[in-house]
């Protein structure tokens, strides 16, 4: 019953909330439009899901050889129906050999040698260059003054002299 329970009442609601005009209330510019209910539409998906349920029964009701039958019969096509119609082999074809092969393998390339690279090249130079300058900051404060005095200077040199 915890698993019925939850699954009745939403399918309730579902069944309820296909009757709600949405299309008054909800669209890309906030203005409604009008829908219209296609009843071949709504009753033909029912109508093949009932028809599918009662060839199950028929079939599968008791054990028989109606089942073999009918795969002898159709043959090929029992054979595709069998396989899901080789969908999965397709997407294992498309996902493995095309995808991971010409476009994951050159992007991991990509992201391993060329941004990681970088990344670790611009690490490795701040990291020098702050173990370089760390003795710049000493907690001095006449050193301190001294920098400031040195770089107003050589600033007032290059605004004075070189520049024209």
């Amino acid at each position: 019953m915890s698993m019925k329970l939850p699954l009745i009442v939403l399918s309730l609601l579902t069944i309820v909330t296909g009757f709600i005009p949405f299309a008054q209330y909800v669209s890309s510019n906030g203005k409604g439009f009008d829908t219209h209910l296609h009843l071949l539409f709504s009753i033909a998906p029912v109508a093949m899901v009932i028809i599918g349920i009662g060839i199950a029964y028929v079939l599968y009701q008791k054990a028989n050889d109606k089942p073999a039958n009918l795969a002898n019969t159709m043959g090929g096509l029992y054979r595709a129906a069998y396989r899901k119609f080789y969908i999965d082999e397709l997407y294992l074809f498309i996902t493995h050999k095309i995808i991971f092969r010409f476009i994951g393998k050159p992007a991991a390339w990509t992201d391993k040698n060329i941004v990681d690279g970088t990344v670790n090249t611009v690490a490795s130079a701040t990291d020098d260059v702050s173990f370089m300058i760390k003795g710049w900051q000493s907690g001095k404060v006449q050193q301190y003054a001294m920098y400031f005095f040195a770089g107003a200077l050589l600033l007032a040199f290059i605004f004075i002299y070189l520049w024209h």
